[in-house]
């Protein structure tokens, strides 16, 4: 596992910092809550509120009475550094009422502690080189994954497997740097470069910076999902096929056309990555102001869409299929169960029989996920990721090691970067984005 370290924000394991406290599980009523203390106070204030948790027999998991409250918990003791955030731990689990939870809280912080921010766990984990920055985001993501893909990807880097590729990257800069400095330090005693193999070194770490780089596409797949957006013309049946494919009726279905004058917009998992299915007002030549509007709004949506679904209705006759070649484009022939002309060019489908769908299905779970290749966690997942690895390829692009001086600080402003990624060196404002999404007691 990578390590992360900062001189300016890492907790003292021996005493100085706050302890903290919050409700590590969701807010609400529910049958069990967890509420979790972290710090050099911790096992103080258990001594106060509980003095059933036995640190003497960490890990170990105990019924205790809460002092005051009349209420019984489940107390588990985990003592510094071997917990979650490298200091002493206690996570109490009582009964899930707002008011036990809140109760609770209030005699941790009447016994020294202070409400922890957001994150603010996992950022100890951090400074105290539980884990990596990269591995802390992991840690937001799986709680908010909503799909197999989110929940997979986002375990795979909890585990190292994306920070173990930058920090070997990042090592093979720093070792390219020490030779060419040594060349430039020691050039009088006739220390030189072997410039073909170091070029050869340099194209090797441009390779795999660009590889890592390439992932951030699909990274955004997982994370932000897919937009699918049914286009045709009028009465070509798109919101039945919106609500046959989710399985509710949140469209209105009439006879009429030009029924649908908006954009309309349902989430589903298909292939175990978010889809954001899109249904749009038919495309024709509108005279209304308002359908003229939702024209414009539904071609809006088919350009910045990652998948179009273009139905042509079997009443309307045969339909060449479109596409532009740029966004996917699967081509689909609606009202199948009508009779209508062989139509070679488009998938038929009927969602008053159902027939077609289940294959229609199929044809959509192929092509969103065909832009998300199975990395095994080594996708550049987050924003930060892309602007990071953005600026070190730029970096190593312009070096030139045929300017030593000018190349060497090319190399260390592109390890610099990567180790910012991981978090070798960070400072309060990238530690505050990073945590900033994250929820209180995590």
């Amino acid at each position: 596992m990578v390590k992360a370290s900062s001189s300016g924000w890492s907790s003292d394991l021996s005493g100085g910092v706050d302890t903290i406290v919050a409700r590590a599980t969701s807010s609400g009523p529910a049958a069990l809550a967890v509420v979790r203390l972290s710090g050099p106070a911790v096992r103080r204030i258990a001594a106060e509120i509980s003095p059933g948790a036995d640190f003497s027999e960490p890990w170990r998991a105990r019924l205790v009475a809460i002092n005051g409250l009349g209420e019984q918990a489940v107390a588990i003791p985990f003592s510094a550094p071997r917990s979650y955030t490298g200091e002493d731990m206690l996570e109490l689990t009582v009964h899930g009422s707002p008011f036990v939870v809140r109760s609770l809280i209030e005699r941790c912080i009447a016994a020294g502690a202070r409400p922890a921010g957001p994150g603010e766990f996992t950022r100890r984990a951090v400074a105290n080189g539980k884990l990596d920055l990269v591995q802390a985001e992991a840690v937001r993501d799986l709680v908010v994954a909503e799909t197999a893909w989110q929940a997979r990807n986002a375990r795979e880097q909890l585990s190292g497997r994306l920070s173990q590729r930058l920090a070997g990257l990042r090592g093979d800069l720093v070792e390219l740097l020490a030779r060419l400095e040594a060349s430039l330090d020691f050039v009088d005693h006739g220390v030189e470069l072997d410039r073909a193999e170091e070029a050869a070194r340099l194209a090797g770490c441009r390779e795999r910076l660009a590889a890592l780089l390439a992932t951030a596409a699909a990274g955004e797949r997982i994370r932000d999902g897919v937009r699918v957006v049914i286009v045709g013309p009028p009465n070509s049946g798109k919101s039945t096929l919106f609500n046959t494919l989710l399985g509710n009726e949140r469209a209105i279905v009439a006879p009429h056309p030009g029924t649908t004058r908006d954009v309309l917009e349902a989430e589903l998992d298909i292939a175990g990555l978010r889809v954001t299915l899109v249904d749009t007002a038919g495309l024709r030549d509108a005279a209304d102001p308002v359908e003229e509007e939702g024209v414009r709004r539904a071609r809006a949506a088919a350009a910045s869409a990652s998948v179009v679904v273009e139905l042509w209705p079997a009443d309307a006759g045969p339909g060449a299929p479109a596409g532009d070649g740029e966004i996917a484009t699967l081509c689909v022939l609606s009202k199948a169960d009508l009779p209508h002309p062989v139509d070679a060019g488009r998938l038929p489908v009927s969602c008053a029989t159902g027939a077609g769908i289940d294959r229609l299905l199929a044809r959509l779970a192929e092509t969103v996920a065909g832009g998300v290749p199975d990395l095994g966690g080594e996708v550049a997942i987050s924003h930060r990721h892309r602007r990071g690895l953005e600026r070190a390829a730029a970096e190593l692009t312009a070096c030139d090691l045929a300017a030593p001086e000018l190349a060497a600080e090319s190399l260390r402003s592109a390890a610099s970067e990567l180790e910012a990624l991981i978090g070798v060196v960070a400072t309060d404002d990238l530690l505050d984005e990073v945590f900033a999404s994250f929820c209180i007691g995590k």
